[in-house]
């Protein structure tokens, strides 16, 4: 499963689980009226710890060939998404940032799991309030961690006959 399809999977159900816009952070448009919620994918892909691969025989589409060797390599690395909560107030940014963490860790276990994907860790809710010329846009975020299982694999031609010294081995 990719980094993408698990990102957009999350998006839609934190908008139908909390009913309110989630939209990515680095966005040039305008953003939704208060309260919001706001996600960028911080670390695209973390390193795996090992890969595993396997082999199986398949058909030859060479008809030079009957049998070819199909080598997969499945892994599971994570990636870092960043939620952040917006609101007027400052206990309503940080009480959709708990909810949006609560749907991640209970609501969303089930559909993530069925994709392959899994929250490692997901860290503190934090104040992420900045100061707009002369108010205040409350923020409150987290950073989650996901593992997702990818697989990439490759066709291996075989030798199948070899001639030796003019005979067939």
């Amino acid at each position: 499963m990719s980094v993408e399809t698990v990102t957009k999977l999350i998006v839609k159900r934190l908008n139908q689980i909390l009913n309110k816009p989630v939209v990515p952070t680095d966005n040039a448009g305008n953003k939704p009226g208060y309260p919001f919620l706001s996600y960028k994918v911080t670390t695209a892909r973390s390193a795996s710890d090992g890969e595993i691969i396997e082999s199986e025989l398949v058909t030859s589409t060479n008809p030079l060939f009957e049998f070819d060797i199909k080598e997969t390599a499945i892994e599971q690395p994570t990636f870092t998404i960043s939620f952040t909560a917006y609101a007027a107030a400052a206990f309503d940014a940080s009480g959709l940032a708990v909810m949006a963490l609560d749907a991640l860790k209970h609501s969303l276990y089930y559909e993530l799991k069925d994709v392959n994907a899994v929250m490692v860790s997901i860290e503190a809710v934090g104040d992420r309030t900045i100061q707009i010329v002369d108010h205040y846009e409350y923020r409150y975020g987290f950073d989650a961690i996901i593992r997702i299982t990818t697989q990439t694999s490759r066709i291996v031609e075989t030798m199948e006959e070899i001639k030796l010294g003019g005979t067939t081995n």
